[in-house]
């Protein structure tokens, strides 16, 4: 049997869609999955799983991405798939699986409202009989990474035993959308309060004992802004700037026992590595898109009525606080 999954978008986009994946490969075991798309896609799902043997790439962002998609589609074609779960929002995505195959399973927004990823775990329980059990995201973590990460906190002289908190200031969709009319600087919480929320944490840690750092794993454009929350914080929060490692990244977020983020791809892939999260959410509500893991798990959502930064420090603080050791 020879399977097609469609999703383009961010990385947080294509996390939310590992349950449906999970899914697809233990409920059709031999199956072939091919997944049309994005870069980032690509980059989130490399080794997901060995069932997954085909990532098919298309670029929205490219000029010629009209003309992408047609040559695409005929090359989907010839692959003849027996099954096609869409799992996009753009109609032109759905329109193109029901072009594929009849047995095509799409994502429905008619219903009650649901997680996105539930809408997705929804497609693919309608190609079988019965209800499917449980799945939620989830990313492989490889011992080499772990290795990686674990000799670049070194270098800072974190331990093994250090009990890490990590900060994720940025939102990289912010750039993207820019030029939409959303309120995307609405899901930002301010530098100003993540350099308060370090100090406070440092100050509980210095208090009781406790062998605690805070650091921020950024990429090379959002220096500006992790240097910004290091000087605020008068030390207490650390930025890291390693060479670009996804990999490796993943297993840093993995490493971290608390990541404080706004709605933005790290929630997800914090949430899908196993790693605690206090989640920020302003206008989106968080039951459609927070991080969608077991009840075990303990993600500590912290709703704005109306931007991330009516949320107080001190309330963060709070929140990061029973996740501490005693």
């Amino acid at each position: 049997m020879k399977i097609l999954a469609i999703r383009i978008g961010r990385v947080g986009d294509i996390v939310m869609i590992t349950p449906a994946l999970q899914a697809i490969i233990e409920t059709y075991p031999g199956a072939e999955v091919h997944l049309l798309t994005s870069p980032d896609g690509r980059r989130v799902l490399k080794g997901f799983s060995s069932q997954v043997s085909k990532l098919i790439v298309h670029d929205r962002k490219s000029p010629l991405a009209f003309y992408h998609v047609k040559k695409t589609e005929e090359t989907l074609h010839d692959e003849n798939y027996d099954k096609v779960f869409c799992f996009e929002l753009n109609p032109r995505f759905s329109d193109l699986s029901k072009r594929l195959t009849d047995n095509n399973f799409c994502i429905d927004y008619s219903n009650e409202p649901a997680h996105y990823s539930r809408r997705c775990l929804d497609a693919v329980a309608r190609s079988v009989e019965g209800e499917l059990k449980d799945y939620w995201i989830t990313l492989p973590v490889h011992d080499e990474s772990r290795i990686k990460a674990r000799a670049i906190l070194a270098e800072e002289g974190i331990r093994d035993e250090t009990f890490v908190v990590g900060l994720h200031p940025t939102y990289s969709g912010l750039k993207k959308v820019a030029w939409r009319r959303t309120n995307s600087a609405g899901r930002l919480w301010p530098a100003e309060s993540f350099a308060e929320l370090a100090k406070l944490i440092a100050a509980y840690g210095k208090e009781r004992g406790l062998d605690i750092r805070i650091i921020m794993d950024l990429m090379p454009d959002e220096v500006a802004t992790g240097e910004n929350i290091v000087q605020m914080s008068n030390g207490a929060a650390t930025m890291l700037v390693p060479p670009l490692d996804f990999e490796r990244y993943k297993a840093t977020l993995e490493r971290m026992d608390v990541l404080v983020v706004s709605n933005t791809g790290p929630m997800h892939l914090g949430g899908a590595v196993g790693t605690h999260v206090v989640a920020f959410f302003g206008d989106v509500p968080p039951s459609d898109s927070a991080a969608y893991v077991a009840e075990g798990q303990n993600v500590n959502i912290m709703a704005a009525s109306k931007e991330v930064a009516d949320i107080t420090p001190q309330e963060a603080f709070e929140a990061c606080k029973s996740f501490f050791p005693k």
